[in-house]
C-alpha cells in the first residue's frame, strides 16, 4: 500500500529527520525504510544514517546503481539485488558503495518477506536485524563459524556487536571482514553503525585508509 504523506508528516521530517534513523522514522510513520528514504530524497532531506550524496556521476557503475534502485522500486528485487551487489563489490566511490549497500539491505528484507521465509541464513540475519532483533541476528551470524568463513556474516556481525556496545567483538569481526575483503574497511569508514568504534582510540586504526 502506498504511503499517503500528510502535511504534518512533512513538517515532522523537516524538523527531525536528521536526528532520526530510517528505521525510527519508518516506525513513526508505520511504513518501511524504503518508503521513508524515497520521501526524504524527494524533499532533499536525509536521515541520521543516510549518506549525503557526493559527486558520483562519473562512476561507471552509476547506471547499475540507478538500475538497481529502479528495479527495487518496481518490485523486481532479484534484479535489484544483482545490480546493487555489483556496485558494492566493484565501485571505487565509497559514497556510492555505501548508498548501494543500504538499498541492498532493503532488497534482502523484501526478498525475505516475499518468499514467506527463507533458508538463506544471511537474508534471515538481515531480516532479524531490520526488525530490531539484534541478538537473534548475531546468533545467526556466528553459528557454525560463519564469521570466519564469509565476509558478509563477518561485516554484519561487526555492525551488530557495535550496535550492542561490544567494541572488542565488533573490532574482532571487522578485522575478519577486512581480511576477507579489504573494501570492507572503506564501507565501515562510512557506516554510521561504527561511529563509536571509529572514535575509540583503541580501535580507530581499523579505519585508517592504506
Amino acid at each position: 500500500m502506498t504511503k499517503r504523506w500528510k502535511k504534518g508528516d512533512e513538517t515532522y521530517l523537516k524538523r527531525y529527520s536528521k536526528g532520526k534513523r530510517l528505521e525510527e522514522l519508518a516506525e513513526r510513520f508505520k511504513t518501511d525504510s524504503e518508503t521513508v528514504a524515497a520521501k526524504l530524497q524527494k524533499m532533499a532531506l536525509e536521515a541520521k544514517d543516510m549518506i549525503t550524496p557526493m559527486r558520483i556521476e562519473n562512476d561507471p557503475l552509476i547506471k547499475e546503481f540507478e538500475g538497481g534502485v529502479k528495479a527495487l522500486q518496481g518490485g523486481d528485487f532479484k534484479k535489484a539485488k544483482a545490480l546493487l551487489q555489483k556496485v558494492v563489490d566493484e565501485t571505487d566511490f565509497p559514497q556510492l558503495g555505501q548508498r548501494a549497500r543500504r538499498f541492498l539491505v532493503l532488497c534482502d528484507q523484501k526478498l525475505t518477506k516475499t518468499s514467506g521465509g527463507t533458508k538463506d541464513p544471511f537474508l534471515l540475519a538481515v531480516y532479524e536485524r531490520n526488525r530490531g532483533k539484534l541478538e537473534e541476528a548475531l546468533e545467526i551470524c556466528v553459528k557454525g563459524g560463519r564469521v570466519g568463513k564469509d565476509e558478509r556474516f563477518a561485516y554484519l556481525a561487526a555492525s551488530l556487536h557495535a550496535l550492542l556496545g561490544d567494541q572488542a567483538e565488533a573490532a574482532r569481526a571487522l578485522v575478519a571482514a577486512i581480511e576477507m575483503n579489504p573494501k570492507n574497511r572503506v564501507h565501515a569508514f562510512h557506516d554510521s553503525d561504527f561511529g563509536e568504534l571509529r572514535e575509540s582510540q583503541e580501535y580507530s586504526s581499523l579505519f585508517d585508509q592504506p
